[in-house]
């Protein structure tokens, strides 16, 4: 079994260098760079196992530049300052304001402006297990956060205030390790829960059609053997045998546990995996090429489908809009 990470580590620092020799502690090989030669700056991470919470205040505008990125997910809690991030090779760009859930695996460089933020940490496997399992599929593809609108949802605000009360007992009697592991675990499954329950996301639409507590295993069998097959050609009745079923059974047990029909499943599955090539594929496979491979022959009807399951076209997605 794994160990429990519980602990707390803080500094009150009055240049970037000191700053910075503390911070590579955590981060090894960050950088950062201030608007001012003299500074204050007060920062506090707090480990609850798989999540790290961050506490940063600051006078003056800071940029933090991230060499090796996190597998994780921040979940920006408070910010009363100008906040800007930059991914890959982009520059920094300013954030809206409200809460906001950035992919840590590729952020390079955080901007702070003078003002005070709370920022939690979660480890990308935890919450890749919890969505699966509530899902009952692969998570394929890392999950892409979008803002949920003005104002912080409640559920993220409660779960916000838990862990502010577990970062409270590292101060009171006995220290960090007073805090039993199984509690700390409890926190974390909140924060996981309310993100995926009430931060939109790319694999939301698979827990919005839900309609049934877990799913009976021909469904189940079905799901592996279309993730298995995605690019190959699949009809209902395959899928049917495959999971040892009827075709109207497989269909009825679709329409309740999944809110989907089967082949509707399959086109889901298969516009992912046209997203997820499309972003990462090199340029000397056109999009046609990607389309085909995941069993679209028509272009303009895969493009349609497309923009409605993603919000945006091929060619943004390729271009990273």
């Amino acid at each position: 079994m794994a160990q429990t990470r519980i602990g707390t580590d803080a500094i009150v620092a009055s240049s970037c260098a000191q700053a910075q020799d503390w911070l590579a502690r955590h981060y090894p090989g960050i950088t950062i760079e201030a608007d001012a030669s003299r500074l204050r700056l007060e920062f506090r991470i707090d480990y609850l196992d798989g999540m790290a919470v961050h506490t940063l205040a600051t006078d003056t505008a800071l940029c933090v530049r991230l060499p090796c990125q996190h597998d994780g997910y921040l979940l920006v809690t408070h910010a009363e300052g100008q906040l800007a991030l930059a991914t890959g090779q982009d520059g920094l760009q300013p954030l809206p304001a409200g809460t906001i859930v950035a992919d840590a695996k590729r952020v390079t460089a955080w901007r702070f402006g003078p003002g005070g933020y709370e920022t939690i940490l979660v480890d990308a496997a935890p919450l890749h297990g919890r969505l699966a399992h509530s899902i009952e599929r692969p998570v394929t593809q890392r999950v892409k956060f979008c803002a949920p609108g003005a104002g912080m949802p409640s559920g993220v605000r409660f779960a916000g205030e838990l862990v502010r009360a577990a970062r409270r007992c590292f101060h009171a009697d006995g220290g960090p390790q007073s805090i039993a592991p199984d509690i700390v675990q409890s926190v974390q499954d909140a924060v996981i829960a309310a993100m995926l329950k009430e931060i939109p996301h790319n694999y939301s639409v698979y827990m919005e059609r839900r309609h049934a507590g877990p799913s009976p295993r021909h469904v189940r069998r079905a799901i592996e053997y279309i993730h298995a097959n995605a690019t190959a050609a699949l009809g209902l009745a395959e899928i049917a045998t495959a999971a040892r079923v009827s075709i109207r059974t497989l269909q009825a047990g679709f329409a309740k546990f999944k809110g989907f029909t089967p082949m509707g499943y399959v086109k889901r599955v298969r516009l992912e995996g046209a997203h997820a090539d499309l972003r990462t594929a090199g340029t000397e496979q056109s999009i046609a090429d990607i389309a085909r491979r995941w069993g679209f022959s028509h272009l303009g009807q895969f493009a349609r489908d497309y923009r409605m399951a993603f919000g945006e076209t091929p060619s943004e997605t390729r271009r990273g809009d």
